[in-house]
């Protein structure tokens, strides 16, 4: 089940499909949108690691995939080249990547 914030970020017009992955967990990634880039978006992520950089950007056609992170927790979005949403999509990698609250401070 994708958690809220990955579903709020597919909500933004011009954002195809959001990956949000906890590496060290053993958890499955979640994922939200279009089911046709996943393959694309986990090549990219290990395209990531194996350039040793803290983010990437994949072009494909009218596409474009960012995947950012760290050891830890990986973030991949799909969105519309030159689509206005293109402006908030590397703060939105960036408020995903921020640590989880637990259940009871985000109560609060």
């Amino acid at each position: 089940m994708a958690n809220s914030k990955i579903e709020r970020v597919l909500r933004h017009d011009g954002i195809v499909a959001v990956l949000d992955w906890y590496l060290e967990s053993g958890d499955q990634p979640e994922w939200v949108g279009d089911e046709r880039w996943n393959p694309i978006v986990v090549e990219a992520v290990k395209l990531r690691q194996i350039a040793a950089e803290s983010s990437v950007r994949v072009l494909v056609g009218d596409h474009a995939v960012l995947v950012s992170g760290d050891e830890k927790h990986v973030v991949g979005v799909v969105f519309i080249k030159g689509h206005p949403v293109v402006k908030s999509v590397v703060r939105m990698v960036r408020q995903l990547l921020r640590p989880r609250q637990s259940q009871a401070s985000a109560s609060v």
